[in-house]
Order: structure tokens, then sequence, then C-alpha cells
């Protein structure tokens, strides 16, 4: 009976009530999310967690991924389809995954529940730890291989300087390059410890200007062709140039990494929010 039904089912919107639970009108259960309240319920998610500020979390999901699909789904959820926004290259395919949201109960907004991994959904509040987990690894790794680059650069001045002083031995007199070497390495040494980014590339720049000529030096003076000390240790020159060159690429891929998975779905959506951010480079790629 009509009049039963509807008695039936006050009945249980009265009791749910008295439990505290939301209520959700049939006009709420049939209403669809908007690509606005997309970004919104994301942002205010996050919000939730990390206190960032709503309107900027906005800005910055809309940077990075685009909305391409909302479907209904049962129970009044929406099924919405995101996209990253940054193209295909050599280590990452343009991606696409979907995420969950609930409906609004009366006087409140959509919810972000879901997220999609590797096809699989997860409550959205895993994406937290597994984006932090994730980014600091990598950002980690560019660290280290940074500090590697350093040493690598050290071993480079050192195997030069041991090089011409035995040439030096040799030869019985300054070697050209040992002159420029000596205050260079004093130069490189102490922007080292002051941890001074921009004056340990000055250095390591001169440094590098060296290399032909404190190779080339053997060619100049017939004793040191036959000197095996010398030559062993010109050969541990020319491996740390390779080293440092090595050590460096190691660098500019750490870093180019890291800075790709902040675009790349899932952890382009919470990134900015965790405040993880663009690394820039140290040193130019060739």
């Amino acid at each position: 009976m009509p009049g039963l039904k509807k008695i039936l089912a006050a009945a249980v919107v009265i009791s749910v009530t008295a439990l505290g639970w939301p209520v959700r009108s049939e006009a709420n259960q049939n209403k669809q999310i908007t690509k606005d309240e997309v970004y919104f319920a994301i942002a205010r998610k996050i919000n939730s967690v990390t206190e960032s500020q709503v309107s900027a979390l906005v800005a910055e999901i809309d940077g990075v991924i685009e909305i391409t699909g909302i479907a209904p789904e049962p129970d009044g959820i929406s099924m919405v389809t995101v996209k990253e926004r940054a193209p295909s290259n050599a280590s990452s395919t343009n991606k696409s995954i979907r995420l969950k949201f609930a409906p609004p109960a009366e006087g409140s907004d959509w919810k972000w529940t879901d997220f999609e991994n590797n096809k699989r959904f997860y409550e959205v509040e895993k994406l937290f730890p597994y984006t932090k987990g994730e980014l600091d690894k990598r950002r980690q790794l560019a660290t280290t291989k940074w500090t590697a680059y350093l040493t690598s650069i050290t071993k480079q001045s050192e195997s030069a300087f041991k090089a011409l002083d035995t040439a030096k031995a040799v030869i019985k007199s300054d070697p050209a390059p040992l002159q420029t070497l000596v205050p260079l390495r004093e130069r490189l040494s102490q922007a080292m410890k002051d941890n001074d980014k921009d004056g340990i590339m000055s250095a390591y720049g001169e440094l590098a200007q060296q290399e032909e000529p404190i190779v080339g030096l053997g060619e100049t003076h017939t004793d040191l062709k036959t000197n095996d000390a010398y030559l062993r240790l010109l050969d541990e020159y020319k491996n740390s140039i390779k080293a440092t060159a090595a050590a460096k690429k190691d660098y500019l891929t750490a870093v180019a990494a890291y800075n790709e998975q902040l675009v790349r779905l899932p952890f382009s959506l919470v990134a900015y929010g965790l405040q993880f951010t663009k690394m820039e480079a140290n040193v130019e790629g060739e």
C-alpha cells in the first residue's frame, strides 16, 4: 500500500537520523558530481590531512590532471576518470586512472573516497603514506647522487694533483698545469666545506678546463713517457674524469626521475599538498 510505504520510509529516516547517520535524499542519490566539485573534493581531502590552502591545491591539481569522464555508479557514487596532463616520454606513458566520490548528505559536500592504482581501488587515506614514501625515496636518491657527484669531483682534483706532483719530481720543475691547479684545488676544497654550490661548480668548471693540458703533459716531456709511477697516476686521473661524468649523469637522472613522479598519477593528486615540489638540478646537462 502506498501510504504504508511512506510511513515505513519516514520511520527509517527518523531512526537513521537518531543514530547520527547522514541522510541522503533521492535527489542527492541521483546527483552527479561536476568537474569543479571534483577538484574541490580532492583539495578538501588533502586539506583535512595537511591543512594546505584549498584554493592553491585546486590550482595545482588542475595543472597536473584533466577530467575526461564522469559516470554514475550504484548508491549515488560518481566514478571520475582523470588523465595526466604530462605527455608520454621515454620513461612514462600518459596515464588515466579512476577516482570514486561519495554523494553529499544534506548540506555537505562530495567526498573523495577511493583511487585506482594498477587497476585496483584503494581507500584514499592510503594514498598519502604511499605518495610520501615513494617521493621521499626518490628525493633522497637525488640527494645521495649529488653527494656522490661532489665526491667524484674531489677525487678528480686529488688525482690531478698527484699526477702533476709526480711529474714535477720527474722533470725537476713545476709543470704549468700544476701552477694553475694548486690555488684552484684550494678554492674547491673551501667551497666544499662551505657547501657553496656555485663556488663548487665554478671551481670544477676551471678544473675541467685543465683536463687537456694535464693529459697532454706527457707528450712534451720524454721522461714522463717512460715513468711507470707517473703513467699509473695519469691513468687514475683519466678514470676519475670518466667517473665524474658518470656521477653527474646519475645525479641528473635521479633529479629528473623525482620531478617526473610529481606529475604522474596517482602521486600528482596529493604531492603538492604534501610539500613535494619540483627539484632544480644544481648542474646543467650536456
